[in-house]
């Protein structure tokens, strides 16, 4: 079974020509599908237009209702948690993404494959404010976390269920969801997709989604390499504080005891003091996290089954 969400907010104008297109490529599929529309509180017409469309015909539609505008991220995860298909595919609700290339989505997504990434290669949008945001991005994202992916913020995906099923994401990480999966241990792959302008609608992006998204990568790789071992970064931070004081204690002994210099007075001595403590400090809570963190560690947070192999036992 195939599963199609679309995160739609304020997309009055573009939902049932958007819709149209995806049951027209859609029914080309020889497996079942259904397609899953999640409201993000929209204020215009566009969850009464998605309700016209229930007309009792089709029941490959469903229609998910957010109480309000939670964001993209919570609109796709809630789709997520809603698709009942072995193969998820995402897109954006502003037309933008041309749904007749979900079969090469789906065609890609073979052997050991779990994602298959759109990349817009040739992205039909504002240079200013969509693409070199975008190009800063993709260039941060593939060197901090080490993804072979151009687009990482290309919605268009089609993900194997397993990827995703019980993925948790916050404000703003869809964006960073391949690097996430690949963090777990799932393998991607992107082919190159088709873009088209926005036609209808209004945008939601803007230059300034760069700095949001750049505090989201930042961190994401805190994360990846600390949110199990905390205490790795702060007796990281700790020891080197420790041993700039443990240097400059030294220095001072030698300065009083072999040059007979006065250093009670000296500014000196207070950063000596005030580093060793941090130093400290800095561990003392590296412990307290460790504790924190180990106690809230969960199996699917530590390793990721890709299949179990078992003999069948003959009677």
């Amino acid at each position: 079974m195939l599963s199609v969400i679309v995160p739609v907010y304020n997309e009055e104008e573009n939902i049932i020509p958007l819709y149209n297109e995806i049951v027209h490529v859609m029914t080309t599929q020889t497996q079942y599908f259904e397609i899953i529309f999640v409201d993000d509180g929209s204020t215009d017409t566009t969850l009464s237009q998605l309700r016209s469309l229930l007309t009792g015909r089709d029941s490959h539609l469903k229609i998910v209702q957010l109480r309000k505008n939670f964001g993209q991220t919570a609109a796709l995860v809630a789709g997520f948690h809603s698709a009942k298909g072995d193969i998820i595919i995402s897109l954006d609700g502003d037309g933008q993404n041309d749904p007749s290339d979900i079969p090469k989505l789906l065609s890609a997504l073979t052997g050991d494959f779990d994602v298959v990434c759109g990349w817009r290669f040739k992205r039909d949008d504002s240079f200013i404010l969509k693409s070199i945001p975008s190009k800063i991005s993709n260039f941060l994202n593939r060197h901090l976390n080490r993804l072979s992916i151009h687009d990482s913020g290309c919605t268009f995906r089609a993900y194997r269920r397993e990827a995703v099923t019980d993925i948790v994401l916050v404000s703003g990480e869809h964006r960073y969801l391949p690097a996430i999966l690949s963090h777990k241990g799932f393998k991607i792959t992107e082919i190159k997709i088709n873009h088209r302008p926005r036609t209808r609608g209004k945008t939601k992006y803007g230059f300034k989604r760069l700095f949001a998204g750049f505090t989201d990568l930042i961190t994401l790789r805190f994360l990846f390499n600390y949110s199990q071992r905390p205490i790795k970064l702060f007796s990281k931070i700790g020891s080197f504080f420790l041993f700039i004081a443990l240097g400059l204690g030294i220095y001072l002994l030698i300065e009083k005891f072999v040059y007979n210099q006065d250093i009670g007075t000296r500014p000196l001595l207070l950063l000596t003091m005030l580093l060793g403590i941090a130093g400290f400090q800095f561990i003392l809570t590296g412990f307290l996290a460790e504790l924190n963190a180990r106690q809230n560690i969960k199996p699917s947070s530590v390793y990721s089954i890709k299949k179990i192999h078992e003999e069948i036992e003959k009677d």
